[in-house]
């Protein structure tokens, strides 16, 4: 059996070296490459998504693909898992698309319809969709050198904060952790003061003061251990995270592989999606059960905040056609928006009546209705 390695910290000569001479892989090639994942390795987008689901790759490939996980900021700093993936430094990784608006904007323009969303089971469904169909989102990763695998959607964001927020009062002057432009300019709306920094610096910025609060999933009260640092929770929903994607492959990487080591990627991404939104939404619960324990108050929000954030909800979709045309210069923002949305009402039509908590049946569908539809041999070949 041949052996071959794409994935280390000299990736870019080795990278090209690999390219060179070996063309496209056989079916009994032995693949070894670097896959990289940012968030702690139990964080739900690195747990299922990765520390679970490569030994499955794995297996599905008939052990010919030979993964390497870094889990953290190890190999690649959070917002270099565009450019680093694209580069070869890794072959395969986890990206926050508003990390990088410039690079990506059509994933921008959609992370921002994402703030009036509070189910995340059709929203991962209908973004992994979108992405791998409308071709306004297939031709932005060709452009970045990307092969889009699979997609994701967070439990609706709370206000994870380190003083009492329950009033639209409170939010005056406080300075907040926000992942994208709709929840800053929500904020800016209501006097506080938007700060853009990566979640992995949330911890540190409410520790030492230069955050008041950040606006993330409750489970990272847990999962990040931000309980020790954000004593009071305020439940107003911010909407869901879908920004860029779980699985995304270097292209070049891709395009080496037989058609059955990529199709192991189709047959064994089902369970990382399913699982690691089963875990946010039951992480959620878990972490603010527990939030008592840790000192941390759950606060329900006055009704005064939560119709400020419907309110604003209603004018996102404007606001990010707005964005797409007069930021980023986009020809049809319009467009890829309706698209989107229909893709997401096929969805809530589908999973409508299917029980969040069966995890055999969300998997039985996203493999047969999902992945089983994108063919190996041709998707992200061109």
């Amino acid at each position: 059996m041949n052996k071959r390695s794409v994935g280390t910290l000299s990736a870019l000569a080795a990278t090209a070296a690999f390219f060179a001479t070996s063309g496209i892989a056989a079916a009994d090639d032995v693949v070894e490459f670097n896959a990289s994942a940012w968030l702690p390795a139990t964080h739900p987008l690195s747990k299922h998504s990765y520390v679970e689901w490569l030994p499955r790759l794995e297996a599905a490939s008939n052990g010919t693909l030979k993964p390497t996980l870094f889990t953290g900021p190890v190999l690649l700093a959070p917002g270099e898992h565009l450019s680093g993936i694209r580069d070869g430094i890794a072959q395969i990784g986890y990206h926050a698309g508003t990390y990088t608006p410039s690079d990506i904007p059509e994933d921008n323009v959609l992370a921002q319809v994402a703030f009036g969303a509070s189910d995340p089971f059709p929203a991962a469904f209908a973004i992994t969709e979108a992405n791998m169909t409308l071709p306004q989102l297939q031709q932005q990763w060709k452009d970045n050198n990307i092969a889009y695998l699979g997609g994701y959607a967070t439990s609706p964001y709370v206000l994870l904060c380190s003083s009492k927020i329950e009033t639209l009062a409170d939010m005056k002057g406080k300075k907040v952790r926000v992942p994208g432009a709709a929840q800053s300019d929500w904020l800016a709306s209501v006097g506080g003061v938007p700060v853009n920094v990566p979640s992995s610096e949330m911890y540190d910025g409410l520790d030492k003061g230069q955050l008041d609060c950040a606006a993330i999933s409750a489970i990272d009260l847990k999962s990040r251990s931000l309980w020790d640092v954000a004593d009071h929770v305020t439940l107003v929903n911010l909407g869901l995270y879908w920004s860029g994607y779980s699985q995304g492959a270097n292209r070049d990487f891709w395009q080496s592989l037989s058609d059955d080591q990529r199709q192991a990627f189709f047959d064994t991404l089902p369970e990382a999606m399913i699982d690691e939104t089963i875990q946010y939404t039951d992480g959620d619960a878990e972490a603010l059960a527990e939030a008592p324990d840790h000192g941390v108050t759950v606060i329900t929000p006055a009704d005064d905040l939560t119709k400020s954030v419907n309110d604003f909800a209603d004018v996102v979709r404007g606001n990010a056609v707005k964005l797409g045309s007069d930021t980023f210069g986009l020809d049809d923002p319009d467009k890829l928006i309706s698209g989107f949305e229909a893709i997401m009402a096929k969805w809530e039509d589908r999973l409508e009546g299917v029980d969040r908590d069966d995890r055999d049946a969300l998997v039985e569908i996203a493999r047969k209705e999902l992945f089983g539809k994108v063919d190996a041999s041709t998707y992200s070949m061109d």
